[in-house]
């Protein structure tokens, strides 16, 4: 039912893999940008020498600065909670795994319960990763985060398992009367031609 440490343990090295890739490809990406508004005052002194050029360039060249700073610190941020509270309920290292996260009720979880979660991840930092390690030993396989975030990850099989059995549920048991006393089930002909 629940997910254990080393499934989880795997999927976040894949998440981790997805996004230093996809921060090194937007830090880029920005930095190019970063670059080529620099060279604006360049062609701005030559084509328009003019002030203006050059303070419209600084603009563009710190909106840059500023730009990889927060690309750099919310990219996590987005990837987790965009990933954890969407229809997939799990980040691409948890789907290829085939956990997900849910809430108390198994449903999905919320934008901001999933942000709740992340950032509760720095507390999970500061002992020194024990957070992590409590998934080894609680009994429903939970971090430090998801008890702040009252959030669970399972096996995607099992829920979707136990959602089936939600929406069919098992035949109702026929209960058969006894027989009368002195007859035996056994005895009673099943062909009336007998």
């Amino acid at each position: 039912m629940y997910a254990g440490f080393w499934k989880r343990f795997f999927a976040y090295l894949l998440d981790y893999v997805v996004l230093y890739v996809g921060t090194m490809i937007i830090v880029l990406l920005t930095t190019l940008l970063g670059i080529l508004t620099s060279l604006i005052p360049v062609w701005g002194s030559t084509l328009y020498p003019s002030v203006y050029t050059f303070h419209v360039a600084q603009l563009f060249y710190g909106l840059g600065t500023i730009s990889r700073v927060f690309v750099l610190f919310s990219i996590g941020w987005l990837y987790y909670a965009i990933m954890e509270s969407s229809k997939f309920r799990g980040t691409l290292g948890k789907l290829a795994l085939g956990i997900i996260v849910v809430d108390e009720y198994n449903e999905k979880i919320t934008f901001g319960r999933a942000s709740a979660r992340y950032w509760s991840r720095i507390i999970t930092f500061f002992t020194i990763f024990v957070g992590y390690i409590m998934a080894a030993f609680t009994a429903k396989k939970q971090t430090l985060h998801d008890k702040i975030a009252r959030t669970y990850v399972v096996n995607k099989n099992w829920l979707d398992y136990s959602e089936y059995i939600k929406q069919n549920p098992p035949l109702a048991e026929v209960l058969v009367p006894a027989p009368a006393p002195g007859v035996n089930r056994l005895s009673i002909p099943l062909n009336k031609e007998e």
